[in-house]
């Protein structure tokens, strides 16, 4: 039993000896690196902040609130909160040889309290470097602690981009404009009322012009019917005239087609007949021929006849 007691008792010693130096290699021990302790001044609310709410940098946790206390100063009519806050410099990215808050203050850090749960509703306090941001520490208000200034909130950081001059030109164009706004309530209150009087006369002129192109359409509409019946009944009548004369058109065809035959065979003849190989033509030649001998004899008979009448009663002497 004694040499198992003893077992144990060395297990547990040989356990912490390498937990020791783990953590002086990491650097992680407490009081070699003890926590930095500051103080951070709101003059508004701080609903939901509480003790150990945590504070981080960026967001990533280096610590938390360790108290929170509040002064009246009943002479200015003031309430300040003064809230205690404790961080370690190792948890801060690349801390490991930060100067003192002084100093970080001088370099730019600020406090803003943020919200950290929609759920819960608690706050929490956020630490950065904004240099811009004049750092407002409260002189006046004795702190055992060194203060770290709260960073401007949006409507203060607008209120300082703004400015007097710009707010009086603001202010300025808030007048002009309500002016404008008067200027034009005052003249649609004068023309308003005759625009729409006007508007009612065009709107009863224009529902009579609708009913007269309502009338317009429906006459035109009745007479298109009686147009369409009179079309259809003329097609009728058409198709039945076209069965009647579809016969009396097929005879014609037939006439036409006989008669343009007929007329061919005519002038075939006739080419014939004009042809100088024609047995035609050569009697008629003939006979042309006959008819020019016999006109030249009488021609003859006349000459002498006219030479001597006597001729017609003796005749002519051998």
């Amino acid at each position: 039993m004694p040499a198992r007691q003893t077992v144990i008792g060395a297990l547990v010693l040989g356990a912490a000896f390498v937990g020791g130096i783990s953590l002086l290699a990491r650097g992680d021990i407490p009081f070699l690196h003890p926590m930095r302790e500051a103080v951070v001044v709101f003059e508004d609310s701080t609903a939901g902040l509480d003790v150990g709410s945590p504070v981080n940098f960026r967001g990533i946790p280096v610590g938390a609130v360790q108290n929170i206390e509040i002064t009246v100063k009943p002479q200015i009519k003031r309430t300040y909160t003064f809230v205690k806050i404790g961080f370690s410099p190792r948890q801060v990215p690349g801390g490991a040889d930060l100067p003192d808050i002084p100093t970080l203050v001088a370099d730019g850090m600020r406090a803003d309290m943020v919200l950290h749960s929609f759920v819960t509703g608690q706050s929490e306090i956020d630490l950065d470097f904004s240099p811009n941001t004049p750092a407002r520490l409260h002189q006046d208000i004795p702190a055992s602690l060194p203060e770290i200034p709260v960073g401007q909130t949006t409507l203060q950081q607008l209120k300082g981009e703004l400015g007097a001059p710009t707010m009086e030109k603001l202010q300025h164009d808030i007048r002009t404009t309500v002016a404008s706004i008067r200027q034009l309530a005052t003249d649609l209150h004068r023309d308003v009322p005759p625009m729409i009087d006007s508007i009612r006369q065009t709107s009863a002129h224009s529902h009579v012009a609708v009913v007269s192109i309502r009338t317009a359409l429906a006459d035109a509409q009745a007479r298109a019917a009686v147009t369409l019946t009179d079309m259809d009944r003329m097609m009728a009548t058409g198709g039945r005239e076209m069965d009647a004369r579809r016969e009396e058109l097929r005879q014609l065809i037939a006439q036409a087609r006989l008669t343009l035959t007929q007329a061919h065979e005519t002038m075939v003849g006739v080419q014939q007949l004009t042809s100088p190989q024609s047995p035609d033509q050569v009697h008629l030649a003939d006979m042309t021929r006959d008819v020019t001998a016999a006109a030249y004899g009488l021609r003859g008979f006349a000459n002498e006849v006219e030479s001597n009448p006597q001729l017609l009663l003796m005749g002519r002497s051998q």
